[in-house]
């Protein structure tokens, strides 16, 4: 997958997190491959990433360079906690690629 690709479809316009996409790109895709139990594999074994997958990968990018949300925050004692899960919206994105696991 592209790294032009997915700053499109984040509307990210500038090259300041080209690193982070590069490195976040097959990391993503990797836990796209191993939370849907598929390799998106052809039958020459070449991966090939879908549409859904794409737009999935581009929107954990950008979600992920936002801040994350902040759930609770205390001054005394210092104690923050963060939700740094995806959210449902991005997740449903995936549903069509899931295999069932035996």
């Amino acid at each position: 997958m592209d790294k032009e690709i997915v700053k499109q479809l984040a509307g990210i316009t500038t090259s300041k997190h080209d690193a982070y996409i590069d490195v976040a790109i097959p990391l993503f895709l990797e836990f796209i491959q191993e939370h849907c139990n598929n390799d998106f594999t052809n039958d020459l074994g070449v991966v090939t990433v879908k549409g859904g997958i794409k737009i999935a990968i581009a929107k954990m990018i950008e979600f992920n360079m936002n801040k994350v949300g902040q759930k609770t925050r205390t001054f005394g004692d210092v104690a923050y906690s963060f939700d740094t899960d995806f959210p449902p919206s991005i997740m449903r994105l995936l549903q069509p690629y899931n295999r069932i696991r035996v």
